[in-house]
């Protein structure tokens, strides 16, 4: 049988299959696919809740993607494979050798290339028929009402909270749904937002990602410092996918759809991996969605998110109790073994993974919680040299003050940039993680 006699025969069965769904009520999802499409999209089609109507409203349909990593990634591949007309990407980075394992979009040959552009080019591969919009910029107050506005769902898969509000307000602002996803270590969360057309309780309940959260949490771990497993975070990403899938779907078929979830929970390492909590509805006081919101489309771009986010110094200061690995070298070179100690503050699993010869390990977290032995706090209070080394910088930093205040050890460096510094600075062969 030739080719094209294949695709008539599926044509044909797919067409059997689609007749029994109701009639179509809506000119605009009343046009013909093509046979390509046919023989792409054959399969999703015979789903009850897509059909041949759900189909040509992906077609017509756009979303944005902010984030091209690891929820970003796996949301592409499926947003793109089930035929949505118009994908644009948000992302400022460049692929990196520590994005394979997870950011499924990228290989070896993509490391140093903008990861909207290995993106792009690897989706065309996949599915030339989709529109592919790339902004290779980190989005900020500035842009996000140009970028976002006329997209019919947003995908929030950045990692910082100063992004999330920023993108919570903007859809409120523009009145488009939201699909938030968070992962870290071995859990996962995903919140479907601004929803309010499906809302079975009506479009006063539907909360926004303020309603949720009201406030930024005071610390949140990245990736790069807690960790992360690859099938975790593609595992909210392709959920995303689902839910922007639903959503447009709705439109055709909103007798199978249901109210809004609520904040859905996953957990790797549980016997039962997936629970459901309800979440706050609409709140009057929200500054976004409330009765008197102060956020709005004209005042949006007054509104400090680097503030209201509480965010911070991250980088290595430079202070009369720092050292740098340059000197940290020279000390190693030119000093006895019992002139100094070398405190490594990194947890336990850190400090499995890589340490520098004749380091002491002794957690953050044990002095935090003053549960120093007394054979610590001696060594530390005697008259050598205490030297504290982290991964970045920043924890070890934390430990000096801590040590400074309250065991009055002044003689207490803090090794700024770290590890990751010793590496890229002192000794390339020493693993960066």
């Amino acid at each position: 049988m030739s080719r094209r006699a294949e695709i008539e025969r599926q044509i044909v069965k797919l067409e059997r299959e689609l007749s029994s769904l109701p009639p179509d009520q809506d000119h605009a999802v009343n046009a013909e696919l093509s046979l390509t499409e046919y023989t792409r999209y054959g399969r999703q089609m015979l789903v009850r809740e897509l059909g041949k109507r759900g189909q040509i409203l992906l077609r017509k349909s756009s979303v944005l993607v902010v984030g091209a990593g690891g929820l970003g990634c796996p949301a592409l591949l499926y947003l793109s494979g089930a035929g949505i007309g118009k994908l644009g990407i948000v992302d400022h980075d460049v692929v990196s050798l520590s994005n394979l394992p997870r950011q499924t979009l990228y290989s070896v040959s993509a490391i140093g290339m903008l990861k909207v552009d290995a993106a792009i080019s690897e989706l065309r591969r996949r599915n030339s028929e989709i529109e592919y919009v790339a902004y290779p910029f980190a989005l900020t107050s500035d842009e996000a009402l140009r970028v976002v506005d006329g997209y019919d769902v947003v995908l929030d898969c950045t990692d910082t909270p100063m992004s999330r509000y920023l993108l919570g307000d903007v859809t409120r602002i523009l009145n488009i749904p939201l699909i938030s996803a968070s992962a870290l270590r071995t859990e996962a969360q995903l919140l479907v937002l601004n929803r309010s057309q499906y809302a079975s309780t009506g479009p006063g309940d539907a909360p926004c990602y303020r309603c949720v959260f009201p406030t930024p949490p005071s610390h949140v771990d990245a990736c790069s410092d807690a960790g992360i497993l690859g099938p975790v975070v593609g595992t909210a990403g392709l959920l995303q996918a689902l839910e922007a899938i639903k959503i447009i779907a709705a439109a055709a078929h909103p007798e199978l759809y249901g109210a809004t979830p609520g904040m859905l929970l996953f957990n790797s390492m549980s016997d039962r991996p997936f629970r459901t909590i309800r979440t706050r509805r609409r709140q009057s006081s929200c500054k976004t969605c409330g009765d008197n919101p102060s956020i709005t489309k004209r005042t949006f771009n007054e509104y400090n998110y680097t503030e209201f986010c509480h965010i911070s110094e991250t980088y290595p200061v430079v202070t009369s109790d720092t050292i740098t690995v340059s000197e940290l070298e020279s000390v190693f070179k030119n000093a006895e073994s019992d002139q100094y100690y070398l405190i490594d503050v990194r947890d336990s699993t850190q400090f499995e993974i890589c340490s520098l010869a004749n380091s002491i390990h002794i957690p953050l977290h044990i002095f935090l919680s003053e549960k120093l032995t007394g054979e610590q706090i001696a060594m530390l209070k005697d008259e050598r040299m205490n030297y504290i080394i982290c991964r970045y910088g920043n924890d070890s930093r934390t430990a000096v003050k801590w040590i400074t205040e309250n065991l009055g050890a002044t003689q207490t460096y803090n090794v700024t940039g770290g590890l990751a510094a010793w590496s890229r600075k002192i000794d390339p062969e020493f693993p960066e993680y």
